[in-house]
């Protein structure tokens, strides 16, 4: 069996962590593949170094060694090979990669006895002047630095929906949810359902409420002043800038992430441990 291991190196600088994981990984008769620009971090003639497609093509599945974020980065690069996640938390929240560290090797073990499931988490697909971007937690318009609201439109299936002054506007997917849509005020959605939030960030209106549409539902949202720009982005990591005229189109995507969970946790422990008792 093949591992892929991603490791984000500002959690683990000397990949001390990550060496051990893949010596455990070898004395459990697998081979680790490791991007070949860490070459010089691993020293192990049964580690396999490749390129990046080479590498998620090749693994039979990957694990990420991280944050949230670094999941983040990952997914829509690792979606389009269908390939499974198993998350090490190597960050603070850890809503992603919910495997802490001394519970790493009990989880590969799991993994390799096939002692796990597999959630597939919806991602986000966004259109904007034909150039397609995939997410795993939400679609953000906003006003870039500056301290002035831009007013966004929304249409639902070719139906005018309503029009704001606000800071922002997130779509968001139920992973999604406890994220930037949480902090906005927005509903929290199970993950293994398949729906949209709408949530606008600091709305200048006496009344507004999110609002939750069927994943099935396509999205159009808009700058609807011709002296605004406003600026998107994906899971909090690019920033591209929107012009009045310029239409971004939001919907379901085809792809998928694929997390292996190890444990009988359900969705509603991990809320409680990482959402409330964390700030007790």
């Amino acid at each position: 069996m093949y591992i892929g291991f991603i490791t984000n190196e500002d959690k683990d600088k000397n990949f001390e962590y990550t060496n051990n994981l893949i010596n455990f990984c070898i004395k459990q008769n697998t081979r680790p593949l490791i991007l070949k620009n860490f070459q010089n971090m691993i020293n192990n003639e049964k580690v396999i170094f490749l390129e990046e497609n080479e590498l998620l093509k090749k693994s039979d599945f990957i694990i990420i060694l991280g944050g949230d974020g670094t999941i983040l980065r990952w997914s829509k690069k690792i979606a389009k090979f269908n390939k499974n996640i198993l998350g090490i938390n190597m960050g603070n929240l850890g809503y992603l990669t919910d495997v802490e560290k001394y519970e790493a090797t009990t989880a590969i073990k799991n993994v390799l006895n096939n002692n796990y499931i597999v959630e597939k988490r919806m991602m986000l697909s966004a259109t904007i002047n034909n150039k397609e971007y995939i997410c795993l937690n939400e679609v953000n318009i906003n006003n870039g630095n500056v301290s002035r609201m831009v007013k966004i439109g929304i249409d639902i299936n070719g139906r005018f929906m309503e029009a704001f002054s606000a800071d922002g506007l997130i779509i968001s997917t139920p992973t999604g949810s406890t994220a930037y849509n949480l902090s906005a005020g927005g509903p929290i959605l199970k993950p293994d359902i398949e729906l949209m939030a709408i949530t606008y960030v600091c709305p200048h209106v006496l009344f507004s409420r999110p609002y939750v549409v069927s994943s099935n539902d396509k999205i159009r949202a808009y700058v609807t002043n011709e002296d605004s720009t406003a600026y998107l982005s994906f899971d909090g990591q690019e920033s591209i800038p929107i012009k009045y005229g310029e239409d971004v189109y939001i919907k379901k995507s085809s792809f998928y992430t694929n997390i292996i969970k190890t444990t009988e946790l359900s969705f509603y422990d991990i809320l409680r441990s990482k959402m409330f008792e964390i700030r007790k």
